[in-house]
């Protein structure tokens, strides 16, 4: 299993001093769709000069050296459907390395219109157990934030038991 510090990034000079810190990628909310809907988010150019910044080197060389995972981790009403949709679209323009997601139906909606979008199944999406891991692996997600009511041995456990 492969070990990632991931840090919080409120902006792009939060985002830089948790790189300079040591950091293998940061996670960050959009101005719209986050659960930190009053906190410092990202605005869809901010997240583009943060991804071309992880993914190039001083001299220009593109590669990439950090990750960047977005959070659209809010419930989605009928409502706000076609918003979603066009920010969902927007993302998957600039790419970023995952997308966190609480709604089931944004899982959906991303699998079916945007199936090159990682997803990452938020805590707020709630496993508790191994079928729930499961489950959200034949949804798609490629990694789980497992419910933090769950003790380390119980963690333990559900991440040796469910595969890649």
């Amino acid at each position: 299993m492969d070990c990632e510090l991931l840090a919080p990034a409120g902006n792009f000079e939060t985002a830089l001093a948790a790189f300079e810190a040591g950091a293998d990628a940061v996670y960050c909310g959009l101005t719209e769709f986050s659960a930190r809907a009053f906190a410092d988010n990202f605005g869809i150019e901010d997240l583009k000069n943060l991804l071309r910044y992880c993914r190039c080197d001083r001299d220009g060389q593109c590669e990439r050296r950090r990750k960047v995972y977005v959070t659209f981790n809010t419930v989605i009403d009928e409502d706000n459907i076609e918003a979603a949709i066009e920010q969902l679209a927007r993302l998957d323009e600039v790419r970023p390395d995952a997308l966190i997601v609480q709604d089931i139906g944004v899982a959906r909606i991303c699998r079916r219109h945007f199936p090159g979008l990682e997803l990452h199944a938020s805590t707020q999406l709630v496993a508790h157990n191994l079928e729930g891991v499961l489950a959200m692996k034949d949804l798609g997600f490629k990694r789980v934030v497992l419910a933090r009511e769950l003790s380390l041995e119980e963690i333990a456990s559900i991440a040796k038991r469910c595969g890649d």
